[in-house]
């Protein structure tokens, strides 16, 4: 069978015809290989006219697919029912008529045996961000380019205006009997603050942060004598990759909650705005 990779591109308006290119699907003559950006599928969030539409449960149905398709050719059981799936002739077919919100370009065929590193060198050039595998280093890498992405369009932009890194604990704030670090924390008139974490991490220890952290804003709201919806706190964090799992379930529970913004850290820079235009200062000794 040929090699041949096609693009899946995502266009936010069809009447505009504007795409964003969103990721790769590769066939190496054996099995498909698949490349997501999670950054560009953000970016092609935020441009969807339509923000009821749940481009992750998209891209996963799509990796399931693959997925599947790779572990039946293994066993050799129904592979023939996909068969069609892994010709050049399909992605042809998909390229010209699937003119919804995703389309596919015309596929690529490529000469050359595909290995790994063959595979990143070609995401690489097409979305400027490593392939990373799901193992132990993968959370790690996810909330280092987090944390990288939160300086760049907020810490950088407000040190020095408001408390950056503050650390709460019970020998000071005896409301409450725990600390908790806040990415940044100001006040003029209400409360504005910003914390983040991963939901990719274990559902107890997601518990254990959001738990805290709606203590420390009630505690906060009583001790400046604020109102819990005069005040601007943010979540800034990563819609879970697994949309069926019990983190999912959380993350969307806390986004229908009024006390915290939750937004991803592409959009840190909206805080930053906001302690400039509330002139926030800082408070705490």
């Amino acid at each position: 069978m040929k090699k041949f990779y096609s693009i899946l591109k995502l266009s936010p308006n069809i009447a505009t015809q504007d795409s964003v290119a969103i990721g790769i699907l590769l066939y190496d003559g054996k099995k498909f290989r698949y490349h997501f950006s999670e950054r560009k599928r953000k970016l092609a969030k935020n441009l969807l006219n339509d923000k009821n539409v749940n481009l992750k449960f998209i891209v996963n149905q799509i990796i399931e697919k693959c997925d599947t398709i790779n572990l039946d050719k293994k066993e050799l059981q129904c592979f023939s029912k996909f068969d069609e799936l892994s010709k050049i002739s399909y992605f042809d077919y998909l390229n010209k008529y699937s003119n919804g919100l995703i389309q596919f370009s015309k596929p690529k065929i490529i000469l050359e045996d595909i290995n790994d590193i063959i595979f990143e060198k070609l995401v690489q050039s097409l979305f400027a961000e490593p392939v990373f595998s799901l193992n132990s280093n993968s959370l790690k890498n996810d909330i280092s380019a987090m944390r990288n992405i939160i300086y760049e369009k907020l810490i950088n932009k407000i040190d020095n205006k408001v408390h950056i890194d503050y650390k709460f604990n019970p020998e000071v704030f005896q409301s409450i009997y725990f600390t908790y670090e806040m990415d940044c924390i100001g006040l003029n008139g209400s409360l504005i603050g910003a914390k983040s974490f991963s939901f990719e991490n274990s559902l107890q220890t997601i518990d254990k942060n959001l738990s805290h952290y709606f203590t420390l804003i009630s505690s906060l709201t009583s001790k400046y004598n604020k109102s819990l919806i005069e005040n601007d706190f943010y979540l800034i964090t990563d819609e879970p990759q697994n949309i069926a799992s019990k983190e999912h379930k959380l993350w969307e529970s806390v986004n229908y909650n009024k006390i915290i913004t939750v937004i991803n850290p592409e959009e840190s820079d909206i805080i930053a705005k906001s302690i400039f235009d509330k002139n926030a200062k800082k408070f705490l000794s």
